[in-house]
């Protein structure tokens, strides 16, 4: 069994991954957190579990219509759950319905280069209650999201949907169906067409593309319809196979030897002979026929064709003199082509294009950012591999969040160059209780603020403090790691929270939570375990505030990732933006709704990340180990939970008491970082070992690639 099942005095029980002994101390706060009335199943302890407030760090409590304030870490865009999705089986899915389901879909996804590839993703419920805006596209299309959700540009880059502005060119989506019911996609680094199921086939969704001997490779749909371009309804063929199979299944059916099937089968020709594809299909095929025919036949098709300029130059005058040759002139002269972006009706296909180029640029533009005052529950999809997705609206948006970039650096560019990059980030990154002198635009339009007012009364004299504090670091276990791969790949991490706005926002709602418990006289095990149930004011105030300072939390990340980013850029390439070859969205402290075991739940997860199947995350060592970027695996015991670091194996007053500044040199060997008894009490030995620790948690998550920090910044 990957985990085992504490020997503790509860009503649920507790499942543990730590794989040792747990402390007296900590089995008792597992006990107390498990015999709570409102505990749903069981919990659920990480393998880097300690001792915490109320709960353990570590720690997973799934809970039905009630959350712990003090057992929520503050940590951690998206769309409301009416937005639609083109999913490759031909239908378009609401991102509520798509989350609902909990099961991956196969998705369009855009790389920078415009390429558009399918690629698997999976919808959740990310926020409630979120603060939403209003984006209006040229085409009548207008898409609700949450004010810094990241919108593809037409150059493959990304802007928040606040600072989207008129007239701004946005990646596009177009797709149609031919007249076959094949569904039919514009790549956009090409403008060429391309049918959706030969991307899904380059996209290696199918595997290896198979060759037939003397046969073009094809592909079959297997229930017959056109449109369903999953992956497990497609199929490679060669394409005599494919004509013979179609022909078995008439031997097997009477109704498709009839004269009825056989009209409708002639009509189907012509009518496709008459479409853009079909006639470029026949003449494709006629050309092979007839190039075939004149290399087996040389002589004959000398005989057959001679004379034909001069007899058919006389057919071809008197057809264009004639009333019926100038009346089809006229309309070809004449006719209207819809361009698929607007609308429009533009004469000529040379109109047309020009039309696209000069109006569109081949793209949606924004024609309006509209700020709303409702607030909904909001939806995104992850989507590990290309972290962008196509909208039914017809662009391309980013998924959720950012903690860890990969860059297109090298090892070998760093040599002599640690020292000066640590002492930038310390320059322009404040830590510990330091705060920003200078406050940058970025920080001062944050749409956050305007929400600030309905914060908990006890915050509203930190306006000035959380505003110098955003973009900050702070101290513990927070850092700034520069870091390098098995390949020798340069990675950009950082693990930061919300600051003392977040901390103070806890505080005065814990405080709320034990006043009341002692109104009703609760006789709770422990205080910090005093809750709020759902439908209460307190509850909705406290949900509110929490979902408030994650996004402080995330945008603080953000604003730090910006200059770590532009530090790195500036050593190893001259200040030249780059383009990160991949990012890693990790929460590792919040609170969501999800579905578990067939109910809605509120899941905590304390010092402690979402590994549902694909999820991508960091799991951090100490300063002196390794790290690791993961993809959770969805086991449903954990509550599709993994741990968030090694874990503390002591506490920071005894790691001081037991370890010297000479120590912590020595077990910082080889890393640029402070080596004063500021930081002793993160020295490495204060943390369990992370190789056990993954270890133990085989069942939760793979890992993907295995970081050493070269570079560590704390507080």
């Amino acid at each position: 069994m990957p985990y085992e099942k504490l020997d503790v005095e509860a009503s649920k029980p507790v499942l543990s991954w730590a794989n040792h002994e747990l402390g007296s101390r900590e089995k008792q706060m597992a006990s107390n957190v498990a015999s709570l009335p409102f505990v749903f199943k069981h919990v659920s302890l990480m393998p880097d579990v300690h001792l915490g407030k109320g709960a353990l760090v570590g720690s997973v409590i799934a809970t039905k219509d009630a959350i712990i304030p003090a057992a929520v870490g503050v940590d951690i865009g998206c769309f409301t759950g009416d937005t639609l999705i083109p999913v490759v089986d031909g239908k378009n899915y609401s991102l509520k319905e798509l989350a609902e389901k909990q099961t991956p879909v196969e998705i369009y996804s855009c790389t920078e280069s415009g390429k558009i590839v399918i690629t698997q993703a999976i919808a959740r419920l990310t926020r409630r209650q979120a603060s939403l805006i209003k984006v209006v596209l040229d085409n009548g299309e207008a898409i609700r999201c949450t004010l810094d959700h990241q919108f593809m540009l037409r150059d493959g880059t990304y802007c928040e949907a606040h600072d989207l502005h008129e007239g701004i060119s946005l990646m596009p989506f177009y797709s149609q169906s031919d007249k076959d019911g094949y569904t039919l996609v514009q790549q956009n680094y090409s403008g060429r067409w391309q049918k959706a199921h030969w991307i899904a086939a380059r996209s290696g969704l199918l595997g290896d593309i198979p060759r037939f001997p003397e046969q073009r490779t094809i592909i079959h749909h297997k229930n017959f319809i056109q449109s369903d371009n999953r992956p497990e309804n497609l199929e490679f063929m060669g394409h005599r196979d494919h004509s013979a199979y179609h022909r078995s299944l008439v031997e097997r059916n009477s109704y498709w030897q009839s004269p009825e099937f056989e009209n409708k089968r002639k009509m189907a020709l012509a009518a496709k002979a008459k479409t853009k594809s079909g006639y470029e299909f026949y003449a494709r095929r006629g050309t092979k026929h007839i190039l075939k025919y004149m290399e087996e036949n040389p002589q004959h098709f000398k005989n057959a064709v001679a004379g034909n300029g001069i007899r058919g130059k006389e057919y071809l005058i008197q057809y264009n003199q004639s009333s019926q040759g100038r009346a089809k002139s006229r309309e070809i002269a004449n006719r209207l082509y819809t361009c698929e972006t607007c609308g429009e009706k533009i004469k000529s296909p040379i109109g047309l294009h020009n039309h696209r180029k000069y109006q569109h640029n081949y793209n949606h533009k924004v024609t309006a950012i509209i700020s709303l005052e409702e607030k909904e529950d909001v939806y995104c999809l992850s989507v590990p591999e290309h972290h962008n997705f196509a909208l039914s609206a017809g662009v391309f948006v980013h998924n959720c969040g950012m903690a860890a970039l990969k860059m297109p650096f090298r090892q070998d560019q760093l040599e002599g160059k640690l020292k000066k990059i640590r002492r930038d980030i310390e320059a322009n990154i404040p830590v510990g209780r330091g705060s920003n002198k200078n406050i940058e635009a970025q920080v001062t339009n944050w749409q956050g603020w305007r929400d600030f007012k309905e914060l908990h009364p006890g915050v509203q004299r930190l306006t000035n403090k959380a505003l110098a504090q955003m973009g900050s670091l702070g101290g513990g276990n927070h850092f700034i790691e520069l870091c390098l791969d098995a390949e020798g790949q340069v990675w950009l991490m950082l693990h930061s929270g919300s600051r003392h706005i977040g901390n103070q926002l806890a505080q005065c709602h814990i405080a709320t939570g034990k006043n009341l418990a002692k109104l009703v006289d609760a006789g709770l095990p422990d205080p910090d375990l005093a809750y709020f149930v759902k439908g209460t004011p307190e509850f909705a105030a406290y949900w509110r505030d929490l979902q408030w300072a994650q996004d402080y939390a995330r945008f603080n990340r953000d604003v730090m990732m910006s200059r770590f980013q532009a530090i790195v850029e500036q050593h190893l390439a001259g200040g030249k933006p780059t383009k990160p070859l991949l990012s890693v969205n990790c929460h590792h402290n919040y609170a969501e709704q999800e579905n578990h075991f067939g109910e809605d739940v509120y899941v905590t997860r304390k010092g402690a990340v979402r590994a549902q199947t694909e999820d991508y995350g960091i799991i951090p060592g100490s300063m002196g180990a390794k790290s690791f970027i993961v993809k959770g695996k969805g086991n449903h015991d954990s509550y599709c939970s993994c741990s968030h670091g090694a874990g503390r194996l002591m506490s920071r007053t005894q790691a001081k008491k037991n370890f010297t500044v000479a120590d912590l040199i020595e077990q910082t060997d080889g890393i640029e970082c402070r080596k004063d008894g500021g930081v002793l009490d993160e020295i490495p030995a204060a943390y369990k070992p992370i190789e056990e620790v993954m270890e133990n948690q085989q069942d939760l998550v793979e890992v993907v690639a295995t970081l050493k920090q070269v570079v560590c910044v704390k507080g």
